[in-house]
């Protein structure tokens, strides 16, 4: 009598451990490329940027998409290793975008950064 109990007590815990695997949506934004894209179409539309403009923002973002993604590759396990990375390429990235854009430009783009939400532990969860 207790076989067949158990068997369906395992059945449903699988069965409910597989609606909670589905409720959660794989994380990330693809990969560098698509990250550059996605950035870079927002810049062009908030910035309201050229062709030219455009153009030469898409290779920054890419450029600095991949150094990211290595960066994150090489520092996976060190949250403060990976923290001093990021704002070293950010500082670079943004002297190169600072060549490229107006000065108006550049302070719309330094408020829409400032405005990003950071993920940081608590803030970000919310059960």
């Amino acid at each position: 009598m207790k076989s067949p109990v158990n068997l369906i007590l395992v059945f449903a815990l699988f069965l409910l451990a597989g609606f909670k695997a589905e409720a959660q949506p794989p994380k990330g934004g693809g990969g560098p490329e698509e990250m550059a894209a996605k950035e870079t179409q927002v810049m062009t539309t908030k910035l309201s940027l050229d062709d030219r403009q455009a153009s030469k923002v898409e290779a920054i973002n890419l450029a600095y998409a991949k150094k990211m993604h290595e960066a994150h590759e090489a520092n996976a396990g060190n949250r403060e290793a990976m923290h001093e990375v990021r704002t070293a390429i950010d500082k670079e990235k943004a002297a190169e975008l600072k060549a490229v854009l107006s000065p108006e430009q550049y302070k719309s783009y330094e408020e829409m950064k400032a405005e990003q939400p950071r993920r940081k532990g608590k803030e970000k969860r919310t059960s």
